[in-house]
């Protein structure tokens, strides 16, 4: 019998557990708003038919909500964690002017989602942009460090991740190479860039580090990024390699009759086995448990991981 209490999905589709969820590990305020997503369907089906005018983007309330606290008068810092379900599937846009847009822009023999996937895109550019705009608005964008960033690679269905292999569901470079785009416009200077490898288990001590706050007791596995963000080009310290896992097959349905080679820019969901990966310095290497091959590459980061913009 299923705890409803543990379950990841309480009582609906991305329910929060009121036993783990965000409210029962430190956050004091949250809401769990789909926005103006698709995911928003599910209560509202007529939404889905409510085309947006043009030269506008659909209302979101989880958007609305993350402005709301920002323009509240707050006596300490506060930590703000916005979790934009853009540019997740299921991939739709109401904004018909997007999409005409887009349509335009892409090769003509283009699959009709990829002109919602660039919508979608736009509109996360949007929303990212009300939050910032509220931040400057507020007075307090020199003491505000923003952060966005992803979980992982594109879905290859929609979009292509070249240069880099592989997409989300797989270990290449396109699978978990993301944007780490940083403003903090009294210490990070627009436009600076840097090839550093950062983890996301690197910002709780980056955090820490900003707010002169000693970390947890317990085993930390990220660094500070703090040196990299204000303009050091050394390299990262660390006390042991980074390590990603994945461990079941892809995708869940159709295995078989998806293709068996995982490629670049082939907007092909590809079969991917059990694997894992590990890094230390430039150096990669992927373990593959059915057959326990391995594949090893010096990886080049001189792509950008970071970015301070304005």
């Amino acid at each position: 019998m299923i705890d409803q209490n543990i379950n990841q999905h309480h009582k609906h589709y991305l329910g929060w557990s009121p036993t783990f969820g965000p409210l029962q590990q430190g956050f004091t305020h949250g809401s769990m708003n789909f926005g103006s997503h698709p995911y928003a369907y599910r209560s509202n089906k007529d939404l889905r038919n409510q085309t947006v005018p043009a030269d506008r983007y659909p209302k979101d309330a989880l958007t609305d909500g993350a402005i709301d606290f920002i323009q509240k008068h707050h006596e300490q810092p506060f930590f703000l964690y916005v979790s934009e379900y853009f540019v997740h599937d299921p991939v739709h846009s109401r904004c018909e002017w997007l999409l005409d847009k887009y349509r335009d822009r892409l090769p003509a023999d283009a699959p009709t989602v990829r002109t919602a996937d660039g919508a979608m895109v736009e509109t996360l550019d949007h929303l990212v942009g009300r939050v910032i705009g509220a931040i400057d608005d507020a007075g307090i964008a020199d003491n505000t460090v923003v952060v966005l960033t992803s979980d992982n690679g594109g879905h290859p269905k929609y979009t292509s991740n070249a240069p880099l292999r592989g997409s989300k569901w797989n270990l290449y470079e396109g699978g978990i190479r993301v944007p780490l785009i940083v403003r903090w416009p009294a210490k990070v200077t627009a436009g600076i860039t840097s090839s550093a490898v950062a983890h996301a288990c690197d910002l709780l001590p980056t955090f820490c580090d900003i707010a002169t706050a000693p970390l947890p007791t317990v085993p930390i596995d990220g660094v500070s990024l703090l040196p990299h963000l204000t303009g050091s080009t050394a390299s990262i310290e660390r006390s042991s390699p980074l390590v990603w896992h994945f461990p079941y097959y892809h995708p869940e349905k159709r295995f078989r009759r998806s293709p068996t080679s995982i490629g670049v820019a082939d907007f092909a969901t590809s079969q991917t086995r059990p694997h894992s990966a590990i890094r230390d310095g430039d150096w990669k290497l992927l373990n593959f448990y059915e057959d326990d091959h391995i594949e090893m590459f010096k990886v080049d980061t001189r792509e950008s991981l970071a970015v301070g913009i304005r």
